[in-house]
């Protein structure tokens, strides 16, 4: 072997090991300056997110700032409050359905009515008799009284005025909402706290009423003379009275019928009228009171207002029970 040729070998293989080697660090340091810029990145785009806050706010960069002020803007104590903010209007649905009378009811005008002179002259000689007009007694004075009566006082319930609404426990009537005068002493009504069947006198001496208002008397004046009208009456007022001796018992005038009405032969104005009379004696008889609705629901023509009934010229619309009502709490049983 040449000794020149084998050192040329060894010398080559020197060269490519340099080399080589060479080439590693090169790798090597590319790798590690890599590694070290590898954080600028995320600088980079969080700078772009800073700027990016204002000039593009759907892109993702802005969401995590753009949610920061949702905690302020949204926050719990503000959301709780909106129910605060519709309690209101329940204080003015009292009238309608279900009456919140731990709230102040809003005011009710005085009804207008149209008394002939000769009832207002007859009515003026029983000052402590007939009731007259008072401050509003509120929302709050309806929902103490219980109401005892004909189909004319069903309607209160049928027509969802009461605290309550149809579930109400204000009426008493009996299930079919169907009682005359005549009948008031031996006939069963509903109980409404319980279901039961109960004699009025029975109920009375359950529930002890504080205010209890009595509509009765327009099918009795077809039939009933001045005497069985007012025995009828005053047996009814006399047993409530033996039970409950505390509740203050209003008897409320008749209403009057339209000029629609069918049965006017038999049922007519003057003869509610007449009987109108026999409850306000009744009433002053057995020391309680009498409160004319008859002139709020009649016109000036003498008939029920047409628009106050239901079609068939006796029964009452919402509205004309709502009249009803207003009248109450305006000639309210104040002591």
């Amino acid at each position: 072997m040449n000794p020149n040729t084998s050192n040329d070998g060894i010398m080559y293989k020197a060269a490519a090991f340099a080399i080589f080697v060479v080439l590693v660090t090169l790798i090597v340091l590319a790798t590690i300056s890599s590694k070290e810029e590898a954080p600028e990145p995320p600088q980079v785009s969080q700078s772009q997110s800073d700027s990016e806050q204002v000039t593009d706010p759907p892109q993702p960069a802005t969401s995590a700032p753009e949610t920061k002020p949702a905690p302020v803007t949204t926050s719990a104590p503000e959301t709780t409050k909106a129910p605060e903010t519709t309690k209101a209007p329940e204080t003015t649905a009292a009238p309608v359905t279900s009456a919140d009378t731990s709230k102040p009811s809003v005011p009710v005008s005085v009804p207008t009515g149209n008394t002939p002179d000769e009832i207002a002259e007859f009515l003026a000689g029983y000052p402590d008799t007939v009731l007259g007009l008072t401050e509003d007694a509120g929302q709050e004075y309806i929902d103490k009284i219980t109401f005892l009566g004909d189909s004319t006082t069903y309607g209160l319930r049928k027509n969802e005025v009461l605290s309550g609404g149809f579930d109400t426990t204000q009426v008493w009537t009996p299930k079919n909402g169907y009682i005359t005068l005549s009948q008031a002493n031996t006939v069963l009504i509903w109980y409404p706290e319980t279901g039961e069947e109960l004699s009025i006198k029975d109920a009375a001496a359950k529930k002890k009423p504080e205010y209890l208002v009595i509509t009765l008397g327009v099918n009795g004046v077809s039939f009933m003379g001045e005497d069985y009208f007012k025995k009828e009456y005053g047996k009814l007022i006399a047993s409530i009275q033996e039970v409950s001796p505390d509740t203050k018992i209003i008897l409320q005038s008749i209403f009057p019928v339209a000029q629609n009405y069918e049965q006017l032969k038999s049922i007519n104005n003057e003869k509610i009228d007449a009987a109108n009379r026999w409850v306000c004696q009744l009433a002053n008889e057995y020391g309680v009171k009498y409160i004319d609705t008859n002139s709020v629901l009649r016109g000036e023509d003498g008939w029920l207002v047409s628009s106050y009934q239901n079609g068939d010229g006796l029964h009452l619309t919402k509205e004309a029970l709502n009249l009803e009502l207003n009248n109450l709490r305006t000639h309210a049983w104040v002591d």
